[in-house]
């Protein structure tokens, strides 16, 4: 599941950059709807890779060591 989660938040910040840059670059308008979701795709993919390059990998690392420990008993 996260990984599907992350793999939609990457592929829409993609996304979204490749559309807003190219009106940009253009010269076209960019709509005020795809600035918003660029910035609200960019938090989330800093939260992505946060998750799974930062201390929440390291986390969810911790948390299944301890399971591994906790079965052997």
């Amino acid at each position: 599941g996260r990984a599907v989660v992350s793999a939609v938040v990457v592929g829409g910040f993609i996304a979204v950059t490749v559309m807003y840059m190219t009106r940009k670059l253009d010269g076209g308008v960019v709509p005020e709807i795809l600035s918003i979701l660029l910035g609200a795709l960019a938090t989330n993919f800093t939260a992505v890779v946060g998750y799974w390059i930062g201390s929440s990998s390291g986390s969810a690392s911790k948390d299944q060591a301890i399971q591994n420990l906790a079965n052997k008993s």
